[in-house]
């Protein structure tokens, strides 16, 4: 989620907790620094604040790990990794958090600023539902620090009434000669860029400066374009998508499914042919967390096949779990949009942390967002 993303709403019960509405009546809003579990708590519950994404869980998940944990869920919601970041080195940030939810890119970073403990595998006895390829040596050396919480890819998400022929390609975006109706970009610069390179013919994890001068120069000519409306939310813009005032977005699998479903005959998603980046989030823990013992709890939680069904189900974002996936109805469990075929696959990218490199694609997200 990344990628994923402005508008953020809840879902109200008992518990104020955020909904979903993507690659999962009437809500209200919310302030987006803190989103807490609506109910009173007696002196004997304890508070677990989470730093999150917006719309990435929902209420039956809450009200689960709280009922289970005589505990209350407290969320502070997050745009984009950058915005995260700074979240969590603001000073004393990190015995705020008991546990963070952040793309893997970002993790390294994380651990090197000190921002993220080592994990007690002895505390994770559901670690072992996992996939393979999420819990091995290639993953963060076998979940050192980070558990993965869900995955997904990016796409355009568009209105297939206004263009049931649209070139299944980047190009209806970043091609000047080919933009066919109003658009709106993601705000997060791993992803808008990633996306851009895979157009170009590059690697989203190239460091090479003419390469990502190249990306930079696509998007600043982009920009300029009448029809181009800006950088957003994932979130945000497939609610504008929806809501017809913009045609097509960059946008998650899951936050485009979510809309989509609630109609079919008007919106659609597709992955380009050029290929697109593919993300994870993990869960982790800051060093200074104030219920560390919650934390792992939490994560426990979201790791039982029960939970991560349902959390995959409510998001519509792949879950990393295979005990969880089996456990979802065949046609979600086999859905091609959430879990690509190989074919697909084969042109997915993952992020990779670029260690000093990132400095390249700061410098190039700067002047691309400041004209």
């Amino acid at each position: 989620m990344q990628p994923r993303y402005t508008n953020l709403v809840l879902l109200a019960t008992g518990l104020a907790v955020l909904s979903l509405a993507a690659c999962s009546g009437e809500t209200p809003e919310v302030d987006k620094e803190s989103t807490p579990s609506a109910a009173s708590a007696s002196p004997a519950v304890t508070e677990l604040s989470l730093l999150l994404f917006p719309d990435y869980l929902d209420e039956k998940t809450i009200r689960d790990f709280d009922e289970k944990n005589n505990a209350r869920l407290r969320m502070t919601i997050y745009d984009s990794s950058e915005e995260m970041e700074s979240k969590l080195a603001y000073a004393g940030a990190d015995s705020q958090y008991d546990v963070v939810v952040m793309a893997t890119h970002m993790l390294p970073r994380m651990v090197r600023r000190g921002l993220v403990r080592e994990l007690d595998h002895s505390q994770l006895p559901e670690l072992k539902n996992l996939e393979p390829r999420f819990s091995g040596p290639s993953f963060d050396d076998g979940n050192k620090h980070g558990v993965p919480y869900l995955w997904g890819t990016l796409g355009i998400m568009y209105d297939k009434q206004k263009f049931p022929n649209l070139e299944q390609s980047w190009s209806v975006l970043f091609d000047p000669q080919k933009i066919v109706g109003t658009f709106e970009m993601v705000d997060e610069m791993r992803d808008m860029l990633g996306v851009v390179l895979k157009y170009k013919g590059f690697s989203t994890n190239t460091v090479a400066p003419e390469e990502l001068r190249e990306a930079g120069r696509v998007l600043k000519e982009v920009k300029k374009h009448p029809k181009c409306l800006g950088f957003k939310s994932g979130v945000g813009a497939t609610q504008d998508v929806k809501g017809g005032s913009v045609d097509m977005a960059v946008a998650c699998n899951g936050d485009a499914r979510k809309v989509i479903s609630e109609d079919k005959d008007r919106l659609a998603f597709f992955m380009p042919k050029e290929g697109s980046v593919i993300w994870v989030d993990v869960m982790t823990i800051p060093p200074k967390a104030p219920h560390p013992e919650l934390a792992y709890k939490f994560i426990n939680h979201i790791l039982t096949p029960e939970t991560g069904a349902q959390l995959s189900l409510a998001t519509r974002y792949a879950s990393p779990n295979a005990a969880a996936r089996a456990k979802l109805p065949p046609e979600e469990r086999n859905n091609l949009l959430t879990y690509p075929p190989q074919e697909v696959s084969e042109r997915l990218e993952y992020h990779r942390e670029l260690g000093e490199g990132a400095t390249n694609f700061d410098e190039v997200w700067t002047e691309v967002k400041s004209q």
